[in-house]
């Protein structure tokens, strides 16, 4: 702790828009294009349909000069209002980072199709995979919305959007650890009842009280890190058990490898591609794995409790086999 504390420095946050230079620019185009009559002659610039004002058209004008002087100056690009200069294209904010949305929830889509393909409807947790391909998909739908147009509302729905995610596959483990110990069900109901109504007083907080970003980022890690433990603990248990466990700890792995992403922040690659929007690149590609791995779990849970004596001493002389002939 005494060396971190010397190797900490002071910083400033958003010092782009701070800047003199960015201040007078953009006091002068307010005066120019955001009073009276010239804001009417220059509406054309304003897409209402994303909200963007013409106070919003201003700022975004007088960013690039001043990140221009930054470079220029050997200062280095700084940050706007807390986000890095992105290019707009058609009046989306962020466009990488909206497309890789996107791209994560088609993945959920049409894996989901491939699951209902797979299994069938009495599996155990058939229904379950479902409200959580819903919970995805909703929450990849606000972050798209989000990345188009950052406001307050859609800023802390993608916020809640993710930590929905991230309680419900807390959720999710738990329930699938305890499906078939004696009360089971009693267990479900407790945790879900405890983790909803977790969600919904952070949401009435967030939206009512106060947006904590430090305080929501700390959830959603605490909450994030209890899910990959868990599945680490359960794939190193039956790791020599079962064969599609080698899967679920590449997912893990993968899953926290990804998340490096968002603690590396750098300014965009051409002006469009951040650290962020490399997040939503490489978690797209997760979804793939995690519904193939829901097919194995889901069919070998069926047919492990499902089966008889025999089936299951068969299935564990061919486990046997498959394990030796892998190594």
């Amino acid at each position: 702790m005494v060396v971190f504390l010397f190797v900490l420095k002071s910083v400033l946050a958003s010092t782009g828009d701070r800047s003199q230079m960015f201040y007078s620019c953009l006091q002068d185009c307010l005066a120019q294009n955001c009073s009276g009559s010239s804001q009417d002659s220059q509406s054309f610039h304003v897409l209402r349909a994303l909200h963007w004002t013409c106070s919003d058209e201003c700022k975004y004008f007088c960013m690039w000069p001043t990140v221009n002087w930054f470079v220029e100056a050997e200062i280095g690009v700084q940050q706007f209002y807390g986000k890095w200069p992105f290019i707009k294209f058609w009046g989306i904010q962020e466009p990488a980072a909206t497309l890789f949305s996107i791209l994560n929830l088609v993945g959920h889509v049409v894996m989901i199709r491939r699951f209902r393909k797979e299994v069938r409807p009495s599996a155990p947790f058939y229904v379950m995979t479902h409200y959580f391909c819903v919970i995805c998909c909703h929450a990849w739908l606000w972050s798209t919305i989000f990345h188009i147009r950052d406001v307050r509302f859609t800023e802390i729905m993608d916020y809640l959007g993710a930590f929905s995610m991230v309680l419900f596959s807390v959720y999710h483990f738990l329930v699938r650890m305890l499906a078939f110990q004696p009360r089971s069900s009693q267990y479900s109901l407790f945790f879900g009842m405890a983790i909803g109504f977790y969600f919904v007083y952070h949401s009435y907080t967030t939206f009512f009280v106060k947006m904590d970003y430090g305080y929501n980022m700390l959830i959603n890690i605490a909450f994030g890190a209890v899910n990959i433990l868990g599945w680490s603990i359960w794939c190193l248990k039956f790791y020599k058990r079962r064969p599609y466990v080698k899967q679920c700890a590449a997912f893990v792995a993968l899953v926290a490898f990804t998340t490096l992403f968002e603690v590396l922040d750098f300014p965009p690659l051409f002006w469009v591609l951040d650290a962020h929007a490399l997040w939503h690149l490489s978690t797209a590609p997760l979804a793939i794995l995690w519904y193939n791995l829901m097919c194995l779990l889901v069919n070998w849970s069926l047919f492990w409790h499902g089966g008889s004596g025999f089936t299951r001493e068969i299935f564990n002389k061919l486990n046997e086999y498959f394990l030796a002939s892998r190594c």
